[in-house]
């Protein structure tokens, strides 16, 4: 089911312009480092009331900081929307959250208690920044002179295998450093989308991407179990309420404060209200560090889905609060 994700963030970066992503460095940086600090110290003190740490509570803030990019980016391309001004903030927010896994796995055993700050090393974040500037070299100078090769003799099955091996090849690349596989296909797609040939690459993976991104849909609903909703049902609607509001204040303080529009910042506060994929994979490493017990790890996972599933609600509930103040300023126009 990941490889939905793949497959989407592929043929996201295959739609997009590597000037215009470097253009979004403001909003990466001058929104992202706001978000994700300003959640993770917010979240840190009410994770207290139920973790063991405070260093427990601030990685349980980190993690639920970050927000699913293949829920949110289907939804802005969905409806047409990534292009907007709104549609790139929230993209590049989402990217510098994506460059956020590295540096909290690898000092998940520090928060967790289980290692000690020597164990962290920065070679742990400059290898795969590195790995990640060299893919995309190769992909922006190597592989497009490969497709040409191909398609002069007319090697379709050839041109396919090239797309897969640039595909696969950065989500292995990617996994293999530390980061997550959908960042690695992103990449790659990124370097490809200033290719002539992006529009047949993007055709090639389109059904093989719908038919996936569905199976990781459905796989978020089986990771619930339901069963341990009985006798812990007002603690998971706890978490998941905190989780929002916290998320939905901070990232609108922000978004106003880099001066961004009442309209814009409602959008984009809601719809990155809800965890990310990226919150599993850190529940399941609590779990194998024995920092959190069976019943905690699977309430974790469904706080995580639940937040998950709410999020076409949450983007109509930001739809509307984004017009909400457009009434009010045409009646104090009309007004005496």
């Amino acid at each position: 089911s990941q490889l939905g994700v793949v497959f989407f963030l592929f043929v996201i970066g295959l739609e997009l312009d590597p000037r215009k992503i470097w253009s979004l460095r403001r909003y990466a940086f001058g929104l992202g480092a706001p978000q994700v600090i300003g959640t993770g110290l917010a979240m840190m003190f009410y994770w207290h009331f139920f973790a063991p740490s405070w260093s427990l509570a601030l990685l349980l803030g980190l993690v639920a900081s970050n927000s699913s990019t293949a829920l949110v980016l289907q939804l802005l391309k969905g409806k047409g929307e990534l292009e907007q001004d709104y549609g790139q903030a929230t993209l590049a927010l989402l990217l510098f959250q994506d460059l956020t896994v590295v540096p909290i796995l690898a000092l998940l055993p520090v928060f967790a208690g289980t290692g000690s700050a020597e164990s962290f090393v920065w070679w742990d974040v400059l290898y795969p920044a590195g790995a990640m500037i060299i893919m995309f070299d190769v992909g922006r100078y190597l592989c497009p002179r490969l497709l040409r090769l191909a398609v002069a003799p007319n090697f379709d099955e050839t041109f396919t295998a090239i797309l897969f091996i640039a595909l696969f090849g950065g989500a292995w690349l990617a996994s293999s450093t530390g980061l997550s596989m959908a960042m690695g296909a992103f990449i790659a797609g990124l370097s490809l989308g200033s290719s002539e040939y992006r529009h047949r690459l993007g055709q090639e993976v389109l059904p093989l991407k719908n038919l996936l991104l569905g199976l990781f849909f459905v796989s978020v609903g089986l990771t619930v179990d339901l069963s341990v909703l009985n006798g812990h049902i007002a603690t998971i609607l706890l978490h998941v309420l905190a989780i929002v509001v916290f998320k939905i204040v901070v990232l609108y303080l922000a978004a106003r404060a880099m001066g961004m529009q009442h309209g814009a910042a409602a959008r984009m506060s809601f719809l990155l209200a809800q965890c990310s994929e990226f919150a599993f994979v850190a529940l399941g490493e609590l779990l194998a560090l024995g920092t959190e017990t069976q019943v905690q790890f699977s309430i974790g996972i469904i706080v995580v889905a639940a937040t998950m599933i709410m999020t076409p609600w949450l983007n109509a509930i930001g739809i509307l609060w984004s017009r909400w103040d457009s009434p009010l300023a045409l009646k104090r126009m009309d007004s005496p």
